[in-house]
């Protein structure tokens, strides 16, 4: 079952058709008929969308109710508004084919169109809407028909139909408002002259014109093809503006009054006052007669212009041209006799059979013709491409088609071409919100027939496209390392570097391979001496009687001559400098006085000492000339001692080795133990013998 759909200015229509093989018939099931909302569409190009869209639901929900069919896909024609027409041909070698069938003569056609797409001139995008076959030839001779031939070249030339990217793309956003695909799409013009002028009329120079609410679309027909496409932006509602305009009556009251006129001689209306009022027939033909002449004068013109000379006959279709003197104005204008332009009806269509109500009169002609087209497969603009083995249907637009085109006429959502990216990392540092960006995603891989493309590539009807799926891109691998810039600084005049110290979450980090996650709250200081140097113990501590003392020791280091603090936090550009230090001795920490006494030797003053220093440690006694232990706690205190006469001897500088004999004399009286205990004020003599002296 097929869904043929007429969206005109005024009116919508719908038909759903089945075609008879056997008897070649189409036979109409169903149809229905709606008018659009104030006027949605002008001249026949759609105006506001949505409302539009509404006319369509309601036919589409009545002939679904009446069918019980679900509608999902629909055949269209469009208006000839802003229409470009251009001629194309395509010749191929078919030596190697055998007989050719449809599908091939199909590809040939559709080559055709695109090389006739090679002549436009136009800044923008033009749809192709349609074409029709001016001739085929098979080995340079012209034949009726391709299908089921053989030899060795055949050819085909087309006459193709274009309009403006925006005009087929506001039908489209209709269709997709409305859940319907386009699977068949052709010129209004064209779906008419299907019906009116069929194959065995078009060897007679014929004019058909379809005469609309918005527009009046024209074909000729000669030597049996189709020769020429036109268009005219005047038609019936021009008709009913002045009529509206000249009664004082609304848009929608003026279309009633046009519509009596091939009915009564009086008709009744309110105008906008709501006053009654009657008018005659031929009151209002005299005020539309104008505009009639001046509609069918430009449609002449346009006939003349395709056609080169007035044809032998006019056939006229469409709900303006019903209008009473409109076929006899126009066979005027062709200078034609008024026999030869007439108002082609439904009612001597041939193979069309209306299984319920028939659908009388000239304004069916169209939608007919557009189920008549679609279910023959005539003229139809799709190219049959296959994306990831499925059959897409597709408009040719503007000069060269691309998998770009391709997937957007086939509903292919574009953001499945590139991986999502990987999420994002927010972190704190030093409380400064920082953010890692994810990783890309990796684009899809597309093929064309087997040969890698991106969505820019260009193809043919028939061509096989294949989209591998896209890659989302690789979590965020982000670690310390890769965010804390490490201080540099100057040691012995050579650059060092090193790292700040890290507290991730209130904890110290240990390694900067750690990872960073989102959400971590990181803080850093500047590296301390301690953390850089890890050998380095710059200081040892002990006490002395429990008062504490800490010394530099080992190898220090040092900032303009200043010993620093294993605490000292190094800044950039920092020039420090090593130095060592050796351990002192206790005794350079011992300040102490200690009693004295003074004696005489050989004469002199000497002073001694009463009392000497002890220093013990874990209760064992120490030298003083030790050096200091780390963490010792050292007592140290006085005591009284004896002093004897060695003590007075430790005061002279004495060569032990040139004595030869001495003499010692303790306030006059000779001793001799230097062990001899001496009191304060003692007078000491020592006589040496040495060798001096003996020569």
């Amino acid at each position: 079952m097929l869904f043929g759909l007429d969206i005109g200015t005024r009116t919508l229509v719908g038909i759903l058709a089945e075609y008879d093989e056997e008897t070649e018939s189409i036979i109409i099931k169903h149809f229905a008929e709606v008018e659009h909302e104030n006027r949605a569409m002008l001249d026949g190009q759609i105006h506001d969308v949505n409302k539009v869209a509404k006319g369509v639901f309601k036919i589409k929900k009545t002939l679904e109710e009446e069918s019980s069919i679900n509608l999902s896909e629909v055949a269209i024609a469009i208006a000839g508004r802003f229409l470009i027409s251009s001629i194309g041909s395509y010749s191929l070698d078919i030596s190697t084919h055998g007989y050719l069938d449809s599908e091939t003569i199909k590809k040939m056609e559709l080559e055709a169109v695109k090389a006739s797409t090679e002549k436009l001139n136009y800044s923008q995008e033009m749809y192709c809407v349609g074409y029709s076959i001016l001739y085929y030839s098979l080995d340079n001779q012209w034949i009726k028909h391709l299908e089921g031939q053989r030899g060795n070249q055949a050819k085909v030339k087309v006459l193709a139909a274009y309009l403006p990217k925006n005009v087929v793309e506001a039908m489209m956003s209709v269709l997709d408002k409305v859940g319907l695909k386009p699977i068949h799409v052709t010129l209004e013009p064209i779906a008419a002259t299907s019906l009116v002028v069929p194959e065995d009329l078009r060897n007679l120079n014929v004019a058909m014109v379809d005469v609309g609410a918005g527009t009046s679309d024209i074909s000729i027909s000669n030597k049996g093809v189709i020769t020429g496409y036109g268009m005219v932006p005047l038609a019936g509602d021009e008709i009913t503006d002045i009529i509206s305009q000249q009664l004082l009556v609304d848009f929608k009251t003026a279309e009633m009054i046009k519509k009596q006129l091939s009915q009564s001689d009086e008709i009744t209306y309110n105008d906008i006052l709501d006053s009654p009022q009657i008018v005659r027939k031929e009151e209002v033909i005299k005020i539309i007669t104008p505009i009639i002449d001046n509609i069918t004068d430009k449609i002449a013109k346009e006939i003349l212009n395709l056609n080169g000379k007035p044809p032998v006959a006019v056939m006229v279709v469409g709900g303006g041209g019903k209008v009473p003197t409109f076929t006899e104005k126009l066979a005027s204008k062709l200078g034609l006799p008024k026999e030869r332009v007439s108002l082609k009806t439904t009612k001597n269509l041939e193979n069309i059979i209306f299984e319920s109500k028939r659908m009388e009169g000239s304004e069916y002609i169209t939608p007919l013709g557009i189920v008549n087209v679609a279910l023959k497969k005539q003229g139809s603009v799709f190219n049959t491409i296959k994306i990831n083995g499925r059959n897409v249907n597709m408009l040719i637009i503007g000069k060269d088609m691309n998998v770009l085109q391709a997937l957007l006429q086939s509903g292919y959502s574009l953001d499945k071409l590139v991986g999502l990216p990987s999420p994002a990392i927010a972190f704190e540092l030093n409380e400064k919100l920082q953010i890692k960006k994810g990783n890309m995603g990796e684009k899809a891989k597309i093929t064309v027939n087997g040969v890698s493309a991106d969505i820019h590539s260009p193809i043919k009807p028939g061509d096989h496209i294949e989209i591998e799926e896209p890659k989302n891109g690789k979590p965020v691998n982000l670690k310390l390392k890769d965010v804390i810039q490490p201080i540099e600084f100057y040691l012995n005049g050579e650059p060092k570097t090193a790292y700040p110290t890290v507290i991730k979450n209130g904890e110290k980090v240990e390694s900067l391979e750690e990872e960073i996650k989102d959400g971590d709250k990181i803080f850093t200081s500047p590296p301390k001496i301690e953390d850089v140097f890890k050998e380095y113990n710059e200081k040892i501590f002990f006490t002395i009687n429990n008062l504490p003392y800490e010394v530099p020791v080992g190898t220090i280091i040092m900032k303009d001559e200043e010993i620093l603090d294993k605490d000292y936090q190094i800044k950039n550009r920092d020039l420090l400098k090593t130095k060592a230090v050796k351990l002192p001795k206790i005794k350079e920490f011992l300040d102490i006085e200690t009693e004295k006494m003074k004696v005489f030797l050989n004469g002199k003053e000497v002073h001694l000492n009463k009392e000497e220093i002890i220093a013990s440690y874990d209760g064992k006694i120490v030298d003083i000339e030790e050096e200091v232990s780390n963490g010792a706690n050292y007592s140290i205190k006085k005591v009284k001692k004896d002093v004897q006469l060695i003590d007075v001897f430790s005061h002279l500088s004495i060569n032990t080795e040139e004595i030869q004999s001495y003499e010692i004399y303790l306030n006059d009286q000779k001793v001799e133990s230097f062990l001899q205990k001496i009191e304060p004020g003692a007078n000491v003599r020592l006589l040496i013998n040495d060798q001096r002296n003996r020569s």
